[in-house]
């Protein structure tokens, strides 16, 4: 075979394969996008519904509880009305979302035994304003929690049949992943093969005997020796079919990429639902208790003001730390803003005195340049300083063995607006160049016991305030956020994101 048909059939085959890498990439990410909005739309919706409805229950737990301790404070019937409601709205969303049978039939269980536990807790109620309180009791130890315990388990049930549904759509999207994997590995070697191919036989048939008849002519001519560079159009055009072959298969691959990753942080976020149930399951319960003694703890102290001061601080920590399980749950949904007129000096203090403990057993000092003309802020107070809490939380981490923590704030314009700007910095090692770009990503770390969530939510509170939470610089002599505040103009014309 002559070399020119050779080198035909090797270009050929190699635009073949080309062409062929693109549609293979154009069907994956088809295949690819189809798969997310199947995971996302269909299954999102449902793991929400499954995780509000146990949430939903959890929240009820206690109330009746609050009412005997109490007195018959009211109240507590109130809230327990409040949280039944929302209990039978997310009751109403799983029966929509529902995807299998065995899930009805859960469903269908679940309000029975949710109708016995309401009439159980009716009749504890009744016993207890009949002026039967040990009777009310007895009913509320054994049947109310024997009723609760049963509507729990078939609400982890739920949970688990519904899991057990996301993870077979997902096995499925992943097995259509693999082979399409495959397909384009395969496409790549075999135009990678193409390539070497092609490659030598340009060496062994032009590039050599280019050179050997360039150097040849050379000594037939007498011209002193030295390395000869031959060129043409025809080895120009060769080499320019093929730089645009390679950057084809690299474009294609890099494409395949991305779509995995999209993907993978679909996945992630699926998992959520489930990570969340684990979390309100082993914090909750014992936070709500913690709440109840700390009430009646209070009332024992009432002639110590000191000591009930201090309960009081615990029992407002107690709240935070439930608000944050709250927003760990609610990550993949807007957060609920709580807007007040505040000063964000105000909101600094209070986070200092939050953090001194942590401050003084890891030798961190904080130091606060306040400006007295600052204007008020529009915000959610405790989300703020969820914020503030978090940055400092990682700076003292960064400052292994001590050193300062400044906070300064100043006003400033951004995007045509006024805004507050309160910039944090430490004196820590500062984080890698690569993870700079990246530290708002959900699940990103770089400790060895983080979550990957703090900056994720920091910044999506302060996009939801029409703010923004912005890594300026980290190096060696540390790293400096800058939190950007709307300022306060009227809060009936603020548009919240």
């Amino acid at each position: 075979m002559k070399l020119a048909t050779k080198i035909s059939v090797t270009v050929f085959g190699l635009t073949g394969l080309a062409l062929l890498s693109s549609l293979v990439g154009f069907v994956s990410a088809r295949r690819y996008e189809r798969t997310l909005q199947r995971l996302v739309v269909e299954n999102v919706e449902s793991v929400r519904a499954a995780e509000e409805l146990e949430i939903s229950l959890l929240e009820q737990r206690g109330y009746v509880s609050s009412y005997l301790l109490d007195g018959g404070n009211r109240r507590w019937l109130e809230e327990l009305t409040s949280k039944k409601n929302s209990f039978d709205q997310w009751l109403a969303k799983a029966h929509e979302t529902a995807h299998t049978d065995k899930e009805r039939a859960v469903l269908s269980r679940l309000e029975i035994v949710y109708q016995a536990y309401e009439a159980k807790r009716t009749d504890v109620i009744a016993l207890y304003d009949g002026g039967q309180p040990e009777q009310a009791k007895q009913v509320l130890l054994h049947d109310v929690v024997d009723c609760y315990d049963e509507a729990y388990e078939l609400c982890e049930q739920f949970i688990a049949t519904n899991a057990a549904f996301v993870d077979q759509a997902t096995a499925n999207g992943r097995e259509d992943i693999d082979r399409l994997t495959v397909l384009v590995t395969t496409t790549i070697v075999v135009t990678l093969v193409l390539g070497s191919v092609l490659l030598w036989l340009f060496y062994r048939g032009v590039f050599l005997p280019i050179r050997r008849l360039t150097m040849e002519a050379r000594v037939l001519s007498g011209a002193p020796q030295g390395p000869s560079e031959p060129d043409g159009d025809d080895l120009r055009s060769v080499g320019h079919v093929f730089q645009l072959l390679m950057a084809d298969v690299t474009e294609t691959r890099s494409h395949l990429v991305r779509s995995q990753m999209q993907l993978s942080h679909a996945e992630k976020l699926a998992s959520v639902g489930k990570l969340a149930a684990c979390v309100a399951h082993e914090i909750r319960n014992p936070l709500t208790s913690l709440k109840m003694w700390m009430f009646t703890l209070r009332r024992a102290l009432s002639d110590h003001k000191e000591l009930q001061a201090n309960v009081d601080l615990m029992a407002e920590e107690t709240t935070r730390l439930e608000s944050i399980v709250r927003e760990f749950l609610e990550f993949s949904r807007p957060p609920q803003l709580k807007l007040e007129r505040q000063h964000v000096n105000h909101i600094l203090e209070k986070t200092v005195d939050l953090l001194r403990h942590r401050l003084v057993e890891s030798r961190a000092e904080i130091l606060l340049e306040y400006q007295t003309d600052l204007p008020d802020i529009f915000v959610d107070a405790e989300q703020l300083r969820q914020v503030f809490i978090n940055l400092i939380h990682n700076s003292i981490d960064a400052m292994e063995e001590g050193g300062q923590i400044g906070i300064s704030c100043s006003v400033a314009e951004r995007g045509g607006k006024k805004m507050v700007v309160a910039h944090v910095t430490d004196s820590g090692s500062g984080m890698p160049t690569e993870a700079q770009d990246r530290i708002f990503e959900p699940f990103f770390t770089t400790k060895d016991s983080g979550t990957g969530l703090g900056l994720c939510i920091a910044a999506s509170i302060m996009t939801h305030h029409n703010g923004a939470l912005i890594l300026e610089a980290s190096g060696q002599r540390g790293t400096r956020f800058a939190i950007w505040i709307p300022a306060f103009v009227n809060p009936h014309s603020l548009k919240v994101a």
